[in-house]
């Protein structure tokens, strides 16, 4: 499991899920399908503040 701290409070985030399942990002450049959309996980919320950081699973489909 990834540990970090919240870049405005500086509290330790929580691992999350998101409830609207699945829920998916891709390059604005480019036209969504399987292959240029990532998955959004893990996500990460803040118990002090409600920041929430997410994070896609395939960072490589954001290559230029």
């Amino acid at each position: 499991m990834m540990t970090n701290n919240c870049v405005k409070c500086d509290a330790t985030m929580v691992e999350a899920k998101l409830d609207s399942f699945p829920v998916s990002v891709y390059k604005a450049t480019v036209k969504p399908n399987k292959e240029t959309m990532s998955k959004i996980d893990p996500c990460f919320v803040c118990p002090k503040c409600g920041f929430i950081e997410l994070y896609a699973s395939a960072p490589g489909k954001f290559t230029e």
